[in-house]
Order: C-alpha cells, then structure tokens, then sequence
C-alpha cells in the first residue's frame, strides 16, 4: 500500500495505488538559508578578526540575518498548503486533496475517464519525475469536476502515477 495522508476518505475495500504530491523544491531554499546563516557568523568574526571594518560587517551580518529569516518565513508559509495537497489513484479513482483549514477532496471515478495524457516539460521533468497530468472525464458532472482541480494534476511521480492509472483503466 502507497503512503497515502491519514485522513484520506476511502470507500470500502478501496484499494490505495499510488499517492503523491505537487513539486516544491524546499531542499535547494534550505541550503540557500543556512548559507546566509553561516554568512551572518562570517561577517560577524571578520568583525572581530578586523578583516573588514566593524560598521560593514554589522550591516551584512544583519542582512543576511533578515533575508535568512524572510526565506524561512516563505519557505513555512508555502510549506504549509504544500504538504496538505495530495493526489491518490485508488482502483477505483483519482483523488485530489487539499486545504488546510477547509480541507476539500474531490474524487473522479476510474470509469469516467475519457482521455488522460501526460506532459513532463523540460527541464523540471528531469527532478522527480515532474508531470501535468491532463483528464478529460465523461459524464454530466464533467465541467464541474474539471472546474473543481482535477483536470490538469501537476505531480511528481508522474509517469508511475500515468503507467498505473491507464493498467487500472484497462484492467477494470
């Protein structure tokens, strides 16, 4: 079973496939800030070593400082709805959830699909298998559900989640 979030809404013997989530490089954003965290220390001992004059080092030691700080404020505050938007593929469905206070999950059923196409646009595809997955769906409910997110579905894992959901289309 794929790790999945916990509070996902599963129907009976529903069978969870794949789970992932939309792209969001926190990593190379991390290092930029502990960067700017080791730069404040450097320009503060330069101070104290008399390399450069105390007024400069004070001023690029707090700008480093505050830029570090505004990163890492940036960084929680797109963290944050980041790490609540799931996509699940079930044998059943294609679920999307998201919020976090008003948290919504919007589910559309394996049957309903008309067309799924897959786009990796260079060179993001390259980083975690990066991909726009497009659903088109049948039915009389399909121009709200593809108003409701779930018609282009911007993933990592993207060709597994692809690859997954057109073997369960074709099994079931």
């Amino acid at each position: 079973m794929a790790q999945a979030p916990g509070d996902l809404i599963l129907e009976p013997d529903e069978k969870i496939l794949v789970a992932t989530r939309p792209l969001f490089l926190w990593e190379p954003l991390i290092l930029l800030d502990v960067l700017l965290g080791i730069a404040a220390l450097y320009f503060s001992g330069a101070a104290a070593s008399g390399d450069i004059s105390n007024a400069m080092a004070q001023t690029l030691s707090i700008a480093c400082l505050i830029v570090a700080a505004v990163l890492l404020a940036w960084l929680v505050i797109r963290w944050i709805p980041w790490s609540r938007r799931w996509y699940v593929l079930t044998d059943r469905r294609v679920i999307a959830r998201w919020g976090v206070l008003n948290r919504t999950q919007a589910a559309l059923l394996l049957d309903r699909i008309q067309d799924a196409s897959l786009t990796r646009p260079f060179p993001l595809s390259l980083i975690r298998d990066f991909g726009v997955l497009h659903l088109e769906s049948a039915g009389e409910n399909s121009q709200e559900r593809i108003s409701s997110g779930m018609q282009n579905l911007s993933m990592t894992q993207a060709t597994a989640f692809y690859r997954t959901l057109t073997d369960a289309q074709t099994k079931g």
